[in-house]
C-alpha cells in the first residue's frame, strides 16, 4: 500500500462517518517512513497511521488539550482501537453489524494492507460511537 492508497482508504473509508460523527478530516501526510490521517473532533483527534517499513498500524483517539506524551502511553487517556473494541464490541447487535458491512460496500481495496485498513475502519464505525456517547 502506497501513500496514494492510504489517502484514498482514509477518504472513502474513515472520512465518511466521522464526518456524521462531528470530526474534521485534515490533510493526510505521507513520508516515506509513516502516513498520517487525523480527524479532529470536538474533544478528540482520531489518529490513523501506518508505518509501510514496518508494516504498524495505528488508530488511537487523543483527548484534545492533553499535550503531554505520557497521555499517549495512558491508555485510559488515549485508547487504541483494540481498547475500544474489548469495551465495546459485546455490545454491537447482529443488525448493526449487518447495517455496517452495507454501509462500507462501496470501498474497494485491493491490497492486503488496505484492506486490513478498511477492516479497522469497520470496527471503528461500530464502537467509537458508543465511546463518544
Amino acid at each position: 500500500m502506497n501513500g496514494q492508497d492510504f489517502t484514498r482508504i482514509a477518504g472513502q473509508a474513515f472520512a465518511p462517518f466521522l464526518r456524521e460523527l462531528g470530526f474534521i478530516e485534515q490533510p493526510t501526510q505521507i513520508s516515506g517512513r509513516a502516513y498520517h490521517a487525523n480527524f479532529v473532533g470536538k474533544g478528540h483527534t482520531l489518529s490513523v497511521s501506518f508505518e509501510p517499513g514496518d508494516d504498524y498500524f495505528s488508530i488511537m483517539l487523543l483527548t484534545n488539550g492533553a499535550d503531554d506524551l505520557a497521555s499517549i502511553d495512558d491508555r485510559a487517556k488515549t485508547p487504541r482501537l483494540s481498547d475500544l473494541n474489548a469495551r465495546y464490541a459485546a455490545l454491537i447487535s447482529h443488525s448493526e453489524r449487518e447495517a455496517n458491512e452495507k454501509y462500507f460496500a462501496g470501498v474497494i481495496a485491493n491490497h492486503p494492507f488496505e484492506r486490513q485498513l478498511l477492516k479497522f475502519a469497520k470496527e471503528l464505525r461500530l464502537v467509537l460511537p458508543k465511546h463518544l456517547t
